[in-house]
């Protein structure tokens, strides 16, 4: 397959466009990984400018099937140690425009950039335009009443946007990207110059934003161009007709009915009356959401049923009534008629930033989170990464491991069960209230403390536990109140928000969905294996070709026939992705980022009462006689099995 690859290095401010024809070079995770094996990126800082931070859409960006416009990030993670892929949705309806597949930054600017990527119809132009990094900071404080990635975002609206006669889109980082591990890139789809309410979107996981700015100091990318059409050399699949023909083909009814009936849960569930990932999961999770900082292992079953009914009266209904009832539905920026995006009251409301950062962080009041998650957004961090930080931060506040004065928050949590079962707004109102004063503190870096958590749990753990030794228990470590998997010695990312065995498993690739997620399952090592397997050959597909995975139900059956009816391949899917996926941890074994045994006692609680609640009495029994020698055996035969089955060595 022919790609073309826009090269900026920023220290040398050169534009380099290449043409890229190179055989088992189908998307943009392939793209990355050769790139970075070339440059041997596996021994340097992941914050060196040769850290190169790739930026592309997928083969089947242009064409008319919804989904097929996500933009790829991949770079090496300041935070989980090796090559992560972070994806963006439907920003590359914006840049299939600029006219190229992939763009590259490699080298440091001077000073912090904005990047203008965008063909005038005739040429591709390429323009950086420095800012002060004062400038930008006071950007982030208050720009129009607004702050963060929103008052940056309207700051290049009203600097750049007049130039521009056809659609644009705009990404960039915040204050978190500069001063923590765990910064991300945000963009909000534009209609005619403004932003549209509902449609904002990350590339966040891993770090993303903050190797964009610390690596290549990169605060924003402006992209767009004149409507462009993409040629396929095959079937024109940018024909609506064509492309649906191809879709009946493969699963032998009508177009419509099977992407209604495949992306049912991300739309409108009839049977819930619900839709989207916030109204789907409460109802679907019962007892087994997570709750304050994971401590669902030490919570009675009736008392976590009964802050469960909490979160659906205050959390769940609330959701429903303002943004389900009114249909306040919108996309991502793409044509797509899943309108995935649920919003309320200003704020875009989904699943995992309002359950990090709410029931996880000690708030089950949806006006309350309101409160914490639109301030960890406009900081700009990984909502995930940040929500599970604070949790973790106000659970040692609570237990008197930190003092308030020391992390910069102004007075202690409400973080019991108590608390949400008998209080639950007022609890929830103080804790969202103190998350909100901590996104602050540690994304301006505001004092030492503040800086230490913006490493992430498990490295700012190594230092606490130096730091306030004499606070701790004998054989106690801050590490075991946090919640995050483990890669190498200091690699870390904290889990989706599921309460799943097969999201603490170090993998090449965590805190993603390269896992079996399901929660409430307690599966044999050897099943487990396999499940993660089967799972991550096709979640490395959603990502490489750029597609969104919420119509993986639909799309996953004609990936294939797509690639061969509009570019004449024939690829053996799981074959490919397995060879990847072999090099992802070839990758990670050269940069010394292996699988480790859990050193958190939260985590292994986490799978040693999951045994028992999720009913495998096998294993439960196990885990009570001797917890962390099960735990070792468990997770040594899960990693055993799963370099078997890959014909890789990745075993503790």
């Amino acid at each position: 397959m022919k790609f073309t690859v826009l090269r900026i290095n920023l220290d040398e401010k050169k534009v380099e466009n290449e043409e890229l024809e190179k055989d088992g070079v189908y998307g943009i995770i392939d793209y990355g990984i050769e790139l970075h094996e070339s440059l041997e990126t596996h021994s340097i800082d992941p914050y060196d400018p040769k850290n190169v931070v790739v930026m592309g859409m997928g083969p089947f960006s242009g064409s008319t099937l919804p989904g097929a416009h996500r933009l790829m990030f991949f770079f090496r993670s300041p935070l989980y140690g090796t090559l992560f892929p972070s994806a963006m949705g439907g920003a590359a309806y914006a840049f299939k425009n600029v006219g190229v597949d992939f763009v590259t930054f490699e080298g440091k600017a001077e000073k912090p950039v904005v990047v203008l990527l965008y063909n005038d119809g005739e040429n591709i132009k390429v323009e950086l335009h420095e800012i002060e990094l004062d400038k930008v900071i006071g950007i982030w404080r208050n720009y129009k009443g607004e702050e963060g990635v929103y008052a940056l975002t309207q700051y290049l609206i009203d600097t750049f946007g007049e130039r521009f006669d056809f659609e644009y889109r705009i990404a960039v980082v915040g204050p978190a990207a500069l001063n923590t591990n765990y910064g991300a890139i945000f963009s909000q789809a534009l209609r005619k110059g403004e932003r549209l309410v509902g449609s904002e979107d990350w590339a966040a996981r891993g770090g993303s934003g903050s190797v964009l700015l610390r690596a290549h100091n990169v605060i924003g990318i402006i992209f767009g161009g004149k409507p462009r059409k993409r040629k396929f050399p095959g079937e024109d699949i940018s024909n609506f007709r064509t492309a649906k023909d191809i879709v009946e083909g493969v699963h032998k009814k009508p177009y419509n009915e099977i992407i209604a009936e495949k992306t049912t849960k991300y739309r409108f569930n009839p049977k819930l009356n619900t839709g989207g990932t916030f109204g789907g999961n409460y109802p679907a999770e019962g007892d087994f959401v997570p709750i304050l900082n994971w401590q669902m292992p030490y919570i009675p079953k009736e008392e976590r049923i009964r802050i469960h009914e909490n979160i659906m009266k205050h959390y769940w209904e609330p959701f429903n009534e303002e943004a389900i009832k009114p249909k306040n539905w919108t996309t991502c920026g793409e044509p797509c008629p899943v309108v995935c995006k649920k919003y309320r009251r200003g704020h875009h409301v989904e699943y995992e930033p309002y359950e990090a950062n709410g029931p996880l962080s000690g708030s089950i009041s949806l006006r309350a989170s309101d409160i914490s998650v639109h301030a960890v957004d406009a900081m700009g961090f990984d909502a995930i990464e940040f929500g599970g930080t604070a949790a973790w931060v106000l659970e040692l506040v609570h237990r008197g491991l930190l003092k308030p004065e020391e992390v910069g928050i102004s007075g202690k949590p409400e973080f019991t069960k108590e608390a949400l079962i008998e209080r639950p707004v007022e609890a929830s109102e103080v804790n969202a209230k103190l998350v909100a004063e901590l996104a602050h503190r540690v994304a301006f870096a505001e004092n030492e403390i503040a800086k230490i958590i913006g490493l992430g749990k498990r490295k700012a753990s190594v230092i606490f536990d130096e730091k306030f030794k004499d606070r701790l228990s004998y054989g106690e470590s801050f590490k075991d109140y946090a919640v995050f998997t483990p890669l190498g010695e200091d690699g870390e990312i904290t889990p989706t928000m599921y309460w799943a065995i097969g999201n603490y498993i170090p993998l090449p690739i965590q805190g993603r969905y390269w896992t079996f997620y399901q929660f409430g399952v307690f599966l044999e090592p050897e099943e487990l294996a396999q499940k993660i397997i089967a799972s991550a050959l096709w979640e490395f597909w959603y990502d490489n070709v750029g597609w969104c995975r919420f119509h993986r139900g639909w799309m996953k059956p004609v990936l294939k026939a797509l690639f061969m009816d509009a570019y004449g391949i024939n690829i053996d899917m799981e074959e490919h992705a397995k060879r990847q996926i072999k090099r992802l941890i070839e990758y990670a074994r050269k940069a010394g980022y292996v699988p480790v045994f859990w050193d958190s006692m939260r985590v292994i609680d986490l799978v040693a009462a999951g045994s028992e609640e999720f009913g495998n009495e096998k294993w439960a029994e196990k885990f009570r006689v001797d917890k962390v020698g099960t735990a070792k055996e468990y997770l040594s035969r899960v990693l055993e099995a799963y370099s078997e089955i890959l014909g890789v060595e990745w075993r503790l």
